[in-house]
């Protein structure tokens, strides 16, 4: 049987058709994968970016934190600063709120604290009755 000319051209457009068709698909993925790489490195940037600006912060959250701490070994380490214990029995012995503050070495909202709780009951004064 021999095929006819017009037989093996409706074949070859049919292949064609479907290269083309094939191509154009292919075409149309490579064009949506382009597009969400582009996406894909935009987010990638970003997250860089935002990454930077968080190791800047948490270096400079870290130096504040050595900062404090040194500051704790330091306020351990000095020699002569009365404990609140201290206070709390100063505080027993009638020394004034602007006594503790100054000997010490505590806040006023402290030192008062410790004389509401701790210190002697003032002649005429209202409030707690008796140190504890």
């Amino acid at each position: 049987m021999i095929i006819g000319f017009t037989t093996v051209f409706a074949i070859a457009a049919g292949v064609l058709a479907t290269a083309l068709a094939t191509a154009v698909a292919a075409l149309l993925v490579a064009l949506r994968c382009a597009r969400q790489t582009r996406a894909a490195v935009a987010a990638t940037e970003a997250a860089l970016s935002r990454a930077a600006l968080l190791e800047g912060d948490l270096a400079a959250q870290a130096t504040q934190l050595e900062t404090l701490l040194a500051a704790r070994e330091h306020e351990r380490a000095a020699p002569g600063r009365p404990s609140l214990r201290e206070a709390v029995a100063l505080s027993r012995h009638g020394a004034s709120t602007e006594e503790l503050v100054a000997t010490c070495r505590i806040g006023q909202g402290e030192a008062h604290l410790i004389q509401m709780l701790h210190g002697q009951q003032r002649p005429g004064a209202t409030g707690p009755a008796a140190p504890h």
